[in-house]
């Protein structure tokens, strides 16, 4: 196997994509040398999501079947050809692919991708971006934040001036929006009188902070009603990923959370903040083994379900008590080992048990300091996670 990572041994892939008749523009920013660039790529050439492993090794197998086409033929057939003709007889993965210009297929995507209304982006790029950025939290461990905003008394706005007033003023909104975001950011009408931004590489701290100049913006660009300036406010709700959310959408409940609280006042900016718990929770449906208790080796390991974890601990189920203070190694990926899991110290600190013939109910602390074991334990809730009853 070649490695595609080495410019002597294979094409770049900027140059192949620029040939296959995409524009710089149209390329991802960052480096295409790698695996996610690899991913991104592939998307590129045929709009299917595939893991930076698996895009890895499929990119190596692809511009090896270019050459031997091109070798075959006498000419370069050019690497969509290769890509189709590899995806559907090689590899199966598509059937009935449709041939269209590249550009053109571009423009109807942008298209697909904006609110007519404002110009922003949609709630269909939205849940595309977020999943994204969690993917590059846990390949890379960059943070990132989410901001959700409101338009203050947008009804009764709508009631007074009228629906044409009111399609004006998510204009000025979303103006002020995107004139005020850095250009990396992601500016989203979210719907209604309701936006979002994602903002990457951003703490909690930063997002905050990034909150106040956006409500100041919205609140300095009145709407124009009948040659007469009408202000207009806004609340703004913030959470970052992972600190207060290990999934996305958690992340968005959280954003909500504050921002539900913002609009207790309205034209201010909130972060979420948890009260009785340091670390947010996810719920998991998880097999986990207790290996050991108080360091000693357990005999037979025990047996749990994990209900929930977060980066501080776990409540869990469990056939057997175990007592309080009791210290135990726990392995959180016995159910799927070939998958890289997550082994850590704990402590019981609660048992309960709610009848004579249920299991016990185990919390469990830990404190997952690391970014590399954060990384892991999203990776961990996204494969077993499971939506709360």
């Amino acid at each position: 196997m070649t490695d595609p990572t080495n410019a002597n041994a294979v094409p770049a892939v900027r140059e192949l994509l620029l040939q296959a008749g995409l524009k710089e523009e149209d390329l991802p920013e960052g480096g295409l040398e790698n695996g996610q660039g690899y991913a991104d790529a592939l998307y590129l050439l045929t709009r299917m999501r595939f893991s930076a492993e698996d895009a890895l090794a499929y990119w190596d197998e692809i511009v090896r079947h270019h050459q031997g086409l091109t070798l075959a033929l006498g000419r370069d057939v050019g690497i969509r050809v290769a890509v189709c003709d590899y995806f559907m007889n090689l590899r199966p993965k598509m059937r009935e692919p449709v041939i269209v210009e590249v550009q053109v297929l571009l423009q109807k995507e942008k298209r697909a991708l904006l609110d007519e209304l404002t110009g922003l982006f949609n709630r269909r790029y939205f849940n595309d971006a977020i999943g994204r950025e969690v993917e590059r939290f846990k390949r890379f461990g960059q943070r990132f934040s989410l901001i959700m905003l409101d338009v203050d008394h947008f009804k009764r706005f709508n009631d007074t001036y009228g629906h044409l007033a009111g399609d004006e003023a998510l204009k000025v909104v979303a103006q002020a929006l995107q004139s005020t975001a850095r250009s990396f950011d992601h500016v989203v009408r979210y719907g209604g009188e309701e936006f979002a931004l994602i903002l990457p590489h951003t703490n909690s701290e930063q997002a905050l902070a990034a909150s106040e100049r956006l409500r100041q913006a919205v609140a300095a660009s009145p709407v124009m009603v009948n040659g007469q300036k009408v202000p207009i406010t806004a609340s703004l709700g913030a959470a970052t990923f992972p600190e207060d959310a290990i999934n996305a959408r958690d992340l968005v409940a959280r954003s909500d959370e504050a921002l539900y609280e913002a609009k207790r006042t309205r034209n201010t900016s909130c972060t979420f903040a948890e009260q009785n718990r340091r670390f947010p929770r996810a719920p998991i449906n998880l097999v986990v083994l207790f290996t050991s208790q108080n360091g000693a080796p357990a005999s037979e390991p025990v047996r749990v379900s994990a209900m929930n974890v977060s980066f501080g601990g776990m409540l869990c189920l469990s056939p057997m008590p175990i007592l309080p203070g009791t210290k135990v190694e726990v392995a959180l990926d016995v159910e799927a080992p070939a998958q890289r899991g997550l082994r850590v110290s704990a402590r019981v600190v609660r048992l309960e048990r709610e009848s004579e013939e249920g299991n016990f109910a185990l919390a469990l602390a830990f404190d997952l300091e690391t970014q590399e074991e954060r990384r892991d334990l999203v990776r961990l809730v996204e494969q077993n996670g499971h939506a709360p009853q």
